[in-house]
């Protein structure tokens, strides 16, 4: 299975962090690595990367989150891929609590990371922080409502999909609304989705790329847009057990 799976890890203006998150994931893991990058100075970033084996550097040609992961997508070898930020809140280790239910499950096709249920040191921060976690849980509520569902994070950066399943979810989102987009369209397209605990931590340098008055209309759209999918039929029948959590109500 390691063969096949490829962490892809969206970057701009993170070299300080990515200094730091990436020699500890390659200590624990021989995964391939695919660092996206649009920082204002891409060479130091580039010839960092250069030095470790199984990293690949992409320069990103398109503003954004979402046309990062896209573009990454587009050039990763993976046929699992598990998307990890930049900005050193992940705990590598939950990299394996990503991976295990596929080795579980053969029809499990997305797996998230939830904050909700694993914890964060960044939640309330400030007032900033306090607004996302407002709007975050307004997320979950629509798309629980919509999809009857009982998932408790739908905006963590940290999942891991299958290639194929991320590809045709058609994803459109330019920035960070593309998490709540690529949940939303797994769940319509009748593709298995479940959720497992992971911890954020706070980000080590520099500052969010979120900003509230520029971000929020775009996850207003989103939203919107949500409440119009077309719902698909379950391909397969799908129980969990153990340390993984129900995304159907039961």
């Amino acid at each position: 299975m390691k063969k096949n799976i490829e962490i892809i890890i969206p970057s701009k203006n993170e070299l300080d962090n990515l200094k730091i998150i990436i020699p500890k994931i390659r200590k624990m893991y021989s995964y391939k690595i695919l660092v996206i990058d649009k920082s204002n100075n891409s060479k130091p970033v580039k010839k960092f990367c250069e030095k470790f084996k199984k990293i690949k550097y992409l320069y990103q040609t398109k503003n954004g989150k979402g046309n990062a992961l896209r573009e990454a997508a587009k050039k990763a070898k993976g046929n699992i891929l598990v998307f990890f930020d930049a900005d050193c809140s992940h705990d590598p280790l939950d990299i394996k609590k990503l991976l295990s239910p596929f080795l579980k499950y053969k029809n499990l096709d997305h797996v998230g990371g939830s904050r909700m249920r694993g914890g964060s040191d960044e939640l309330f921060a400030d007032l900033q922080h306090f607004l996302r976690l407002f709007g975050s849980l307004l997320i979950n509520y629509v798309i629980n409502l919509k999809f009857k569902t009982n998932l408790t994070d739908s905006q963590n950066g940290l999942r891991a999909i299958k290639k194929n399943v991320f590809n045709k979810c058609l994803t459109e989102s330019v920035h960070t609304s593309i998490e709540m987009e690529l949940v939303s369209r797994t769940l319509a397209n009748g593709y298995n989705y479940i959720e497992v605990p992971t911890h954020e931590w706070a980000r080590n340098h520099g500052v969010s790329k979120i900003s509230l008055f520029k971000h929020s209309w775009s996850y207003i759209f989103q939203l919107l847009k949500i409440c119009f999918y077309k719902q698909q039929k379950k391909k397969k029948k799908f129980f969990y057990e153990g340390e993984l959590w129900y995304t159907k109500k039961r």
